[in-house]
């Protein structure tokens, strides 16, 4: 009678927590998973951290989350993770009644671009662990692997040429912020620059004189088409990295940059486009863009994105790309007229030497 009555209470307690665990084994479990920081550089160690949280008074022995992200991302606990077209991971806790549990996972930041993780999927398991529970939870954290800059010697050599392009044809305008001094008056100056208080205490008509300002702007033109290839997968990163760096120098200098390619930008699902900025404080916006771009097959051909006529001659267009073809270098040139363009070619081993068009100085860059 003992033994049968027993047996009734364990049937009786292992019906009771199989029910608990069907009704109850959802309410309360967060899972939350964030990256530590908002971007990096190519070749950065950064972090995500895995917070998950049971508040309720029932214990969950197996709770097991998975989540996928590009491979790009390479984990340095690899223990848990399998990487074939992405990067799979796998985590088991085991969460006591109302607790929490934060777990932090260092990864590499192998290669440029936009990390994004929507999405963690379940796996409870009840207090016996006869029964299994999937679900899944939307999560909603993203990361920009920003280029790595190129070496500051190596970018030393264009960057001086596209300036010496860009001072040797600039053109200045006053910049009513920048006041270098005064001088008398005379009839072609606008009445706005008369200083009134200087006039009235010299006794005759005193304007100011204002700083000039470069006004050139440069135009990046980014040609990204092909991949699949090592070589031209190595090729196109590199561009994106020279394209990048010049961008960041320019902006520097103070030139107004604007940049435009046949690469798709991942967020838009069209083909980058960057319109006019200038100042330091649009680099990082700028670089974050880039990690956005895309090389791919079958491209519009990056002829289309060559600045027109009438955006003015004083425009320098900058074109950063692995292909070495006749036709490319002859369009570019036929495209910039009497206007100094600079047509930079990544390469690596093999070298073609194109013929000279126009007034196009062209670049070759050694990877």
């Amino acid at each position: 009678m003992t033994a049968v009555f027993i047996l009734l209470l364990l049937a009786a307690l292992f019906w009771l927590q199989l029910k608990l665990y069907d009704k109850l084994w959802r309410k309360g479990l967060e899972i939350q998973i964030d990256f530590c920081q908002e971007y990096a550089t190519e070749d950065d160690t950064a972090a995500l951290q895995e917070v998950i949280v049971n508040d309720k008074f029932l214990p969950l022995p197996v709770v097991e989350i998975a989540f996928h992200m590009d491979r790009g991302l390479r984990f340095t606990d690899e223990a848990n993770t399998s990487v074939s077209d992405q990067s799979y991971r796998r985590d088991v806790f085991a969460l006591g009644v109302r607790q929490k549990i934060t777990r932090t996972l260092e990864f590499q930041c192998a290669r440029r671009g936009y990390y994004r993780i929507s999405q963690a999927d379940l796996d409870v398991r009840n207090l016996l662990l006869t029964k299994k529970y999937v679900g899944g939870t939307p999560q909603n954290t993203d990361f920009y692997v920003l280029p790595r800059p190129v070496a500051t010697g190596r970018i030393d050599i264009p960057f001086s040429q596209i300036m010496g392009s860009v001072l040797s044809r600039r053109k200045v305008y006053d910049d009513p912020f920048e006041f270098a001094g005064l001088r008398d008056y005379s009839q072609t100056d606008p009445m706005k620059y008369i200083n009134w208080k200087a006039t009235a205490k010299a006794g005759k008509m005193l304007v100011n004189v204002h700083e000039s300002t470069l006004s050139q702007k440069v135009a990046i033109v980014l040609d990204l088409d092909g991949v699949g290839k090592q070589q031209a997968d190595l090729l196109n990163e590199e561009a994106v990295r020279i394209a990048c760096s010049l961008c960041m120098r320019l902006l520097q200098a103070g030139i107004q940059i604007s940049v435009k390619s046949n690469g798709v930008d991942v967020l838009t699902g069209k083909p980058m486009s960057l319109p006019e900025v200038a100042g330091a404080g649009s680099i990082l916006a700028l670089r974050k863009a880039f990690a956005c771009v895309k090389a791919a097959n079958g491209l519009a051909p990056v002829q289309a994105f060559f600045p027109g006529e009438e955006e003015g001659r004083d425009l320098l267009c900058v074109l950063v790309s692995r292909n070495q073809r006749e036709d490319l270098a002859r369009d570019f040139a036929q495209r910039a007229g009497v206007r100094d363009w600079v047509q930079i070619v990544p390469y690596r081993k093999f070298r073609q030497e194109l013929p000279a068009f126009g007034s196009v100085r062209r670049l070759y860059w050694e990877v």
